[in-house]
């Protein structure tokens, strides 16, 4: 009798303490999940350099492109003629704008203007996961996001005179893969 009331007041105390270890355990590992749910997005952004511009007034921050960048804007849509494009990105200068506006015009889409210094975000990236992304930049801009979007720092700037360069990124989950393409 001795035993079972021993066992009797003693089985409350063995299964809290069950109970607590197994509730230790279930939270470490819900905190383990969380740390790998990271969203594994899936995207393709092709960035370039804005075609060439206008040096005739060195003074002119922010000059249009000559006759040889708009024969390269309209080179450029022709590039993209038969991919599908669901987002265009340019930054505030009139330059990275008239690089795609044949590429806007041809794909019925209003260029978003982005900071290059501010872009690479988790907002980014969810907003443009599942679609084909153009980004129109500059010679130190479009290697450095590059290089955000692949993870690694691959790419110094361009050359001032490189207006050709395309970087195609494509985000699969985990895997980061680009590409480098000369588009004459």
């Amino acid at each position: 009798m001795k035993q079972f009331l021993l066992l009797l007041i003693f089985t409350p105390l063995f299964t809290f303490c069950g109970q607590q270890k197994n509730k230790n355990i279930n939270e470490q590992s819900s905190e383990e999940t969380n740390e790998v749910k990271t969203p594994l997005y899936k995207a393709t952004y092709y960035l370039i350099r804005h075609a060439e511009k206008d040096r005739t007034d060195p003074q002119n921050a922010d000059p249009s492109l000559n006759i040889d960048g708009m024969k390269r804007a309209k080179n450029w849509a022709k590039y993209f003629e038969t991919i599908k494009i669901d987002e265009i990105y340019v930054t505030k200068y009139i330059r990275t704008k008239q690089t795609v506006s044949f590429i806007a015009q041809q794909k019925a889409i209003s260029p978003k203007t982005y900071n290059p210094n501010t872009l690479y975000s988790e907002d980014f990236l969810k907003e443009t996961n599942g679609k084909t992304v153009i980004i129109s930049g500059h010679s130190n801009t479009t290697p450095m996001l590059v290089n955000k979007l692949i993870g690694e720092q691959k790419f110094k700037d361009m050359d001032d005179s490189d207006n050709a360069t395309l970087f195609k990124v494509t985000i699969d989950g985990n895997n980061r893969n680009v590409e480098t393409l000369k588009v004459e």
